[in-house]
């Protein structure tokens, strides 16, 4: 099978990182379906994909990937228009609330950042899997985050707590799906500035936070989308076929800093 002949959904793609790994697996060559809650972000990511790819080589699709129905929807969809899903990059996501004290968030707030962060690509991965296994083959490239490991930055308990499922979710995965040949690995980023429709930081905060992680990184440089995407590539692609249940740090080096 070519990179031209694979397909690839990257969910959470109308904005920042998830923009970023959609245009570089069309870069590589994949076929591409832009999914996210903003449909409008969506198409126009879509858009500016196609203007390079190809206009036959990309879609868009508004879901919200908390919603079993609509995952369904857009899965399928995809599979009707190219016959096959070999891929998925559940980067759907966000810490969503401002940082507060752990105790402070609502039982409605907490379960919201759960659903996005961890049921959104459980129910994402259950979508998929079944075209993977009638190929005998599939890749499922989660995204969690150095956050994990350090717990920090402090305020966004909801967010980590989801993460570090998504670190659980992925090593499970890993072992059930193995033998239909479906490869579960996760990438887990540093600090990457980017816009986002929700506000977790002030602007203050955000400058600081950022200067801080650049110090306590072994490479001290602010990093940017495209740094993460090269990873997303690699784990789709077939170079990675003896890879799975792994969580691939692409931190700058602040986790081992």
């Amino acid at each position: 099978m070519t990179a031209a002949e694979r397909v690839a959904i990257v969910t959470g793609a109308g904005q920042g990182l998830g923009r970023a790994y959609a245009a570089r697996l069309a870069e590589a060559g994949t076929r591409v379906a832009v999914v996210d809650i903003a449909g409008d972000a969506a198409r126009s990511a879509a858009e500016a994909i196609a203007a390079v790819a190809g206009a036959g080589r990309v879609t868009a699709h508004e879901a919200d990937v908390t919603d079993a129905e609509q995952v369904g929807a857009f899965v399928g969809a995809v599979a009707d228009r190219w016959g096959r899903v070999d891929a998925l990059v559940n980067n759907a996501g966000g810490a969503l609330l401002p940082t507060a004290p752990f105790d402070s968030f609502s039982r409605a707030e907490w379960t919201r950042v759960l659903d996005v962060n961890l049921t959104g690509q459980w129910l994402c991965a259950t979508a998929v899997v079944p075209h993977m296994r009638a190929a005998g083959y599939g890749k499922i490239v989660n995204v969690t985050s150095t956050m994990v490991a350090k717990g920090l930055p402090a305020g966004l308990a909801p967010y980590v707590t989801a993460k570090a499922g998504v670190v659980g979710l992925t090593r499970a995965l890993s072992r059930e799906l193995g033998p239909d040949g479906i490869r579960v690995n996760a990438i887990a980023p540093g600090y990457i500035p980017v816009e986002t429709r929700k506000t977790v930081h002030t602007p203050e905060a955000a400058l600081a936070l950022r200067e801080r992680m650049k110090s306590e990184q072994c490479l001290p440089v602010v990093g940017v989308p495209d740094d993460l995407s090269g990873a997303v590539v690699f784990l789709c692609s077939p170079d990675s076929d003896f890879i799975t249940g792994q969580v691939v740090n692409v931190d700058g080096g602040w986790t081992h800093g």
